[in-house]
């Protein structure tokens, strides 16, 4: 009768938390409410201390980075809160485009372009990511063989550098490329319009099955056909590469759903499936729950992977609640318990690059996201290149637990400069002031003609906002002591009495 009574007090809290947390209807503004709410921000840039500088003002639980924003303790700095920019102008079908604000979350933006039977070219993966984050931050996803990156189908940016300017690929050029990935180091955008497609109504998957890396890695060049693409490495001789194409048709035996938080992991279930049909929308954020794999020792923590477990806990395990406890613990606890990282490779140099993952790291799945290049002027974006690359991403705890985490990620620096390779800046970023030259030593010094153009120099550099410091670097060479459930448990104990105000 106690695990029956435990068993409705836990159903009844998620039904709770899913009505909490239930999505909201998008707003909409007219272009004169934008223009007010911008002027008011250009007011207080006006009147912000001399020689302070500026950087978004975010609420950190929202955060889809994984390093400190350590900028932020530094007295000279001037938080812009564009959190209110949240709102859709406009969405026009039949030319084909939307323009709406920076701060839109992805979830509530294609939520409100399916009304209207639109999408975005590239969907990131993440839900909670904004249109403004995946421009500054790089956004990808498995349409990027097709499209690019997510930059790749902005028509136009209005940003401050902290002066208004609106810019194009024919209109303050080198502005408007300058912007792409850059960690809102050269202006912050206060309106974006993007290109918008037809939507599909389900995406109809095929996975081919490979043994070795170079078969996969051929099979992922082989990009005539298709709308997606993507691979899963279980293993060095077990990945699996998918194939989706847009349908309005679906055979009912082969639907599966991924956007419910009681539903099987989509990871886990490609790697067993032949075919799928899978609802646009669960496609599009098919890695929202487990935040990929990541969130798979949690479950197993609560008595391993069933439908039960997924239906009580499910609902907690999405990228909103696991980056919003990320932000609760210290991320340098993070930093020595996992490797997160994506790394943007030369198609020709992925074999030998995974090779070396595996005989060194062995972390596993690993995510392959091919991804078309750009010879556009965004330098500072992973993805400008003479030719097209594949992403390796790269989450999860390495062969050998504990691990030295400087030793792991020092190597994976020194593989992407072998490489000419990049990692996005979004993750703990382990180059040191020489490493990050070598990698964007020509591309800064194009950076900063551009900025003393514009007037930007009020914003941080680069490596300045995303480095580790020494602080960092030194909490992070510390090894875990005892195993892995004793390290999360201490991690758990440390966000409780951080939340109840004990340390």
């Amino acid at each position: 009768m106690l695990a029956l009574l435990a068993a409705v007090g836990c159903a009844i809290a998620v039904a709770a938390c899913l009505y909490a947390f239930r999505p909201r209807r998008l707003k909409y503004c007219s272009a004169e409410d934008h223009q007010l709410r911008l002027d008011h921000v250009i007011a207080s840039l006006r009147q912000r201390p001399q020689g302070s500088k500026l950087s978004l003002h975010r609420r950190t639980l929202q955060s889809n980075t994984i390093r400190n924003s350590s900028h932020k303790s530094e007295p000279e700095f001037f938080p812009v809160d564009l959190s209110s920019f949240d709102k859709v102008i406009e969405i026009n079908v039949k030319e084909g485009y939307v323009i709406c604000e920076p701060s839109v979350p992805f979830s509530d933006l294609l939520r409100e372009l399916l009304r209207h039977g639109a999408t975005t070219l590239v969907v990131v993966e993440l839900p909670g990511i904004t249109v403004g984050g995946a421009i500054a931050g790089g956004g990808l996803e498995s349409s990027s063989f097709r499209h690019g990156q997510f930059s790749d189908s902005i028509l136009e940016l209005e940003c401050l550098t902290p002066e208004l300017h609106d810019c194009s690929p024919t209109e303050d050029a080198d502005l408007f490329y300058a912007v792409s990935a850059s960690y809102n180091t050269v202006a912050l955008l206060t309106k974006v319009k993007l290109r918008i497609q037809e939507a599909p109504k389900y995406l109809s998957l095929q996975a081919e099955r490979y043994t070795t890396f170079t078969e996969a890695v051929h099979s992922l060049q082989q990009q005539d056909k298709g709308d997606c693409l993507e691979g899963i490495a279980y293993s060095k001789d077990d990945i699996v590469v998918i194939r989706g194409t847009h349908t309005d048709v679906c055979a009912p035996h082969r639907l599966r759903r991924f956007s419910r938080h009681f539903d099987r992991w989509y990871y886990k279930t490609i790697r067993d499936a032949q075919e799928l049909t899978i609802p646009y929308w669960d496609y599009c954020f098919r890695y929202d729950y487990g935040a990929f794999w990541m969130a798979e020792y949690v479950l197993d923590m609560l008595g391993g992977d069933t439908v039960l477990t997924r239906f009580l806990f499910g609902a907690f395990l999405d990228t909103k609640h696991l980056f919003a406890v990320l932000h609760s613990a210290k991320l340098t606890d993070l930093g020595r318990m996992r490797v997160i990282q994506d790394c943007y490779v030369p198609k020709d140099r992925v074999v030998g690059f995974l090779e070396e993952i595996d005989k060194h790291i062995g972390i596993y799945p690993i995510w392959l996201c091919p991804i078309k290049s750009t010879q556009t002027p965004q330098r500072l974006a992973c993805h400008y290149n003479t030719t097209d690359l594949i992403n390796v991403g790269i989450y999860g705890r390495p062969r050998i637990f504990p691990f030295d985490a400087f030793e792991i990620n020092d190597r994976l620096v020194r593989l992407l400069i072998e490489n000419n390779a990049r990692s996005m800046l979004y993750a703990q970023t382990w180059h040191t002031p020489q490493d990050f030259k070598v990698m964007y030593g020509s591309a800064l010094l194009e950076i900063d003609k551009v900025k003393l153009k514009y007037g930007s120099n009020c914003f941080y550099e680069l490596y300045q906002k995303v480095r580790l410091t020494d602080k960092e670097r030194e909490e992070l060479s510390v090894p875990i002591i005892g195993t892995e459930t004793e390290a999360l448990k201490r991690v758990v104990r440390s966000i409780l009495l951080s939340k109840l105000g004990l340390v």
